[in-house]
């Protein structure tokens, strides 16, 4: 069952077509860190039927650490944009990206129930990370504000795609995105398992960065608390390259198959 999504799980609701005016707090004890600007990097992990997560490669990164908020300007680019966040410890984090026309905030927690173990398996150059693939309507300077505790990188880039079909599997823990696949026109059965959790939300998003719509619901699945075991059978209108937005704060598990 999908409960009404609260305020502050509402993380990517890109598509505001009024400028939302927030106050930033300045800096507490932290220095604007230098961005530097890197050519995207070649597709890499190309697989047609992944079992986990891949590691993302950036094309724009800047780092620094986190002692009250940070904020910095970012030049991001229209459409489709993956951030990647990394941090030496399991500490709550936030990361708000903000434009003229979009606005996205998107917080991570790392649920004490979830085994050191799971959590090393899905780790980056031994740190603990976290991702999320969002859409901006125009190229555009972003104003990022990360709020945590601790050492940590960000970093922002194209999401990464494989040469997969369905039926495709993808595992993880924390929020993560995966990487764009084919799904062709059709019905799907989307099989959805979280554990160790506290939330849990799939949101599908197209290769142009919208997400998957029915009833203003991002599908398969905008919200759900606790624990789920379940699948939601979906019509894709449109053959076109997907990924999966994981919003979840435990281990989970999410498939596609065709119905």
């Amino acid at each position: 069952m999908q409960f009404p999504l609260p305020f502050w799980f509402f993380s990517l609701r890109q598509h505001y077509h009024r400028r939302m005016y927030r106050q930033f707090r300045p800096p507490v004890n932290a220095t604007p860190p230098t961005v530097n600007v890197t050519p995207p990097a070649v597709t890499a992990n190309v697989t047609a039927t992944p079992t986990e997560v891949p590691i993302e490669a950036s094309a724009t990164t800047f780092d620094g650490t986190g002692n009250g908020n940070v904020t910095i300007t970012v030049p991001l680019a229209k459409g489709a944009n993956l951030l990647t966040f990394t941090q030496e410890t399991t500490a709550e984090s936030t990361v708000s990206v903000e434009t003229e026309k979009d606005y996205i905030s998107v917080k991570n927690t790392f649920n004490e129930a979830v085994s050191e173990e799971s959590m090393k398996a899905t780790m980056k150059d031994g740190a603990y990370y976290w991702s999320q693939a969002f859409m901006l309507e125009e190229d555009a300077d972003a104003t990022v504000q990360v709020e945590t505790t601790g050492n940590w990188t960000i970093d922002f880039g194209f999401p990464q795609q494989i040469n997969g079909i369905v039926p495709q599997t993808f595992t993880g823990a924390a929020n993560k995105a995966t990487p764009f696949f084919q799904i062709n026109e059709g019905t799907y059965n989307f099989s959805i398992i979280a554990a160790n959790n506290d939330v849990v939300g799939v949101h599908l998003m197209d290769f142009s960065g919208n997400d998957i719509q029915e009833n203003d619901r991002e599908m398969p699945l905008a919200f759900h608390e606790g624990a789920y075991d379940d699948v939601v059978t979906m019509k894709i209108n449109e053959s076109n390259n997907y990924l999966f937005n994981v919003i979840c704060d435990g281990n989970w598990t999410v498939s596609v198959a065709e119905a």
